[in-house]
């Protein structure tokens, strides 16, 4: 009998626990949770200022980590192989701004952090197959839009773990005769970096992308946010470029608005919004 009282007691503990913790966990969800009162109020504080939120509001914004990244890295003998139609007649020099690599009309530089490769023939493939068959990771950015009166851009952007790293990107330039132009700027991405950190919400990220649209548009001009969401970015400084280098990429709100051919970039941990 008292053993049969022992298990009962101990039970009721158990549940009793499991409730306390699903207090715990959905206060701790609810925390991190834009609430309808908060869309609505943030949707009127922009409507006041003549912008309208067309996207869908971010509801989520739990604890992110840091990315650990590398300086801009480029593997030349990868670059020269899959680039080049024929790599027996290349020619390579080292400058004081960096190295050039060349075979006929066909160049390929690499400097200041950037990887660019022209071919005014064409390579005769699209950047699709390109980026599948070399580049598995990057994904095509369909929202990014640049417009170029040379011919179709398409941007593409490497995914960790399914998240967006805006700064790691591979961007094309597309004629009749398949991409003349490849610019590549990216680092190496070594994994998760550090604890979580909490983010700022996303209203208070659009309170700000407010202050720092008005810079840019005269007063009572419309703006329209037509998407917003968090990928990863890194603020890479003017040393330290090199492939052993260390570096970090984090969270940042990403608004895209119809006036503005680049989206805002709002740094999720600090709520400070960069140029791009």
């Amino acid at each position: 009998m008292e053993w049969n009282r022992a298990k009962n007691i101990i039970l009721i503990f158990f549940v009793l626990l499991n409730v306390v913790l699903a207090f715990f966990m959905l206060s701790e969800r609810r925390r991190y949770t834009v609430t309808s009162e908060d869309e609505a109020m943030i949707r009127n504080i922009l409507a006041q200022h003549n912008i309208t939120l067309e996207a869908d509001m971010i509801r989520r914004f739990p604890h992110m980590r840091a990315l650990l990244m590398s300086g801009f890295y480029y593997d030349e003998d990868m670059l020269i192989d899959i680039l080049f139609q024929d790599t027996a007649d290349i020619t390579r020099e080292e400058n004081i701004w960096g190295i050039s690599i060349t075979d006929g009309q066909a160049m390929l530089m690499i400097a200041d952090g950037f990887a660019s490769f022209y071919a005014p023939y064409g390579l005769g493939r699209t950047p699709q197959a390109f980026i599948a068959q070399h580049f598995p990771d990057f994904i095509q950015d369909e929202r990014f839009l640049p417009h170029d009166d040379l011919g179709q851009r398409m941007i593409f952007r490497q995914v960790y773990r399914g998240h967006m790293v805006y700064s790691n990107n591979i961007e094309f330039l597309v004629a009749d005769t398949g991409f003349v132009e490849i610019v590549m700027q990216f680092g190496i991405i070594h994994g998760w970096d550090g604890l979580e950190r909490p983010i700022f919400a996303p209203d208070e990220a659009l309170i700000t992308f407010l202050q720092r649209v008005q810079l840019f548009t005269r007063e009572r001009d419309p703006v329209t946010i037509w998407h917003m969401d968090i990928v990863y970015f890194t603020e890479f400084d003017n040393v330290g470029l090199e492939h052993g280098s260390v570096h970090h990429a984090v969270p940042f709100y990403r608004i895209f608005t119809r006036e503005f051919d680049m989206p805002f970039l709002i740094n999720a941990y600090l709520n400070v919004s960069i140029d791009v």
